[in-house]
Formats: C-alpha cells, structure tokens, sequence
C-alpha cells in the first residue's frame, strides 16, 4: 500500500505535464496568431500591404545593425519576406507579430516568439521598432504585453532573449519588462561575417 501513492502522484503529474504540452501547439499557435492589444498599440499578423510600412525600418541599416539580417535593399525584398511570413502562418512553421500604433493604424515593428519549446515550457523572443519610435517605450510595451500572454494564455514558464552584446537598447528594454541577465554566450553564433557574443535574459513565470 506504501508506494500506491507515490504511483498515483506521478501519474497524476504525468498527466498534467502532457496536458500543458499539447496545450502549446506552435502549429496551431503560428496559423491562429491571436491579436494583443495595449493602451497605444495593437499586435496582430502582418498582411501584404504592410510592404511599405515594413521597408520603411526593416530597410534602415540602423534599425538592422543588430540583427541576423541586414536591411532589405529593395521593397521588393520586403514583399518577398511577406510572402514567406504568410506561408508560415499558413502552415503552422513561424510568424511574427506587426506591432501597430491605434492612433493611425501604421505599421511601426515587429516582436516575433520563436523556438517555443512545448515540453520544456519556454521560448524566444525579439522586437524590432522603427528609429522613429525609439525611446517612447514603445518596445518595452509591446513585449510586457507578449510577456503576459506567454505567461497567463501559453502556460510557458520561461520566455528568453538573446541581444547581441552590444545592443544595450534590446537589453534595457528586456531589464524593463523584468528580464533577468543571466550571463554571456560567447561566440554563440555566426552573424554577419563572425562569430558574435550574445547577452542571455529570461523571465519567468514565478
């Protein structure tokens, strides 16, 4: 009778474990991306005719200076990564969020959840913002709003980001939102011609 109970505990925590698993279904996520909402924006899937808006930042080598990519040499470029964004959301493999201003309804960045991790309850995370909406908190709000719905809506327990050391601004941004800078990988990745060293912050859910 002695270990009966053990037994019942673990499967009862077997059965829970596999609950929250398949209730983090990145497929189902990616293809129903649902729409977030702040006091000043609005996170929702990026469409076609947001070519113009996108190139407007992800065409500015400021703007791209930190990132995997370097800016799109031509709308065309941009149109083209459009496509691929909505084949993504259409087969359930990747998509980002357009992060919009309420005011006029423009296309101002993106914040894209990346290697969600249904197992081990966790994920990546990034924003992009157009150089004229830095310093207004604008980034900062947007990934507070992501953070939450990861945490309260997803069930994740761990939501990271990966800055590029250097990227003082993305790091800020993530210390504000209540990231904790967990240490420095070095040379974890290849980017732009080298072997780049990343800052790692994470928040949890408790």
């Amino acid at each position: 009778m002695g270990g009966a109970a053990p037994a019942q505990a673990g499967r009862i925590v077997y059965q829970l474990v596999n609950a929250l698993i398949a209730a983090i279904d990145p497929s189902s996520f990616y293809r129903d991306l649902p729409t977030l909402e702040t006091g000043r924006l609005r996170l929702r899937k990026l469409r076609k005719d947001d070519a113009g808006a996108y190139f407007a930042f992800g065409g500015d080598p400021q703007v791209t200076r930190y990132l995997r990519w370097g800016p799109h040499a031509s709308i065309e470029v941009t149109e083209n990564y459009l496509c691929e964004v909505l084949q993504g959301y259409q087969d359930g493999s990747d998509g980002s969020w357009g992060i919009e201003l309420k005011t006029d309804h423009r296309l101002i960045g993106t914040t894209h959840l990346m290697g969600i991790d249904p197992r081990n309850q966790k994920a990546d995370i990034g924003v992009v913002l157009g150089r004229a909406y830095w310093g207004q908190g604008i980034g900062s709000e947007a990934l507070a709003r992501v953070l939450a719905f990861c945490f309260d809506e997803m069930g994740l327990n761990r939501v990271q980001g990966l800055p590029i050391v250097g990227n003082t601004a993305a790091r800020r941004m993530m210390e504000k939102c209540g990231m904790v800078y967990e240490g420095t990988l070095r040379q974890y990745a290849f980017q732009k011609g080298k072997f780049q060293d990343f800052d790692l912050l994470a928040k949890l859910k408790e």
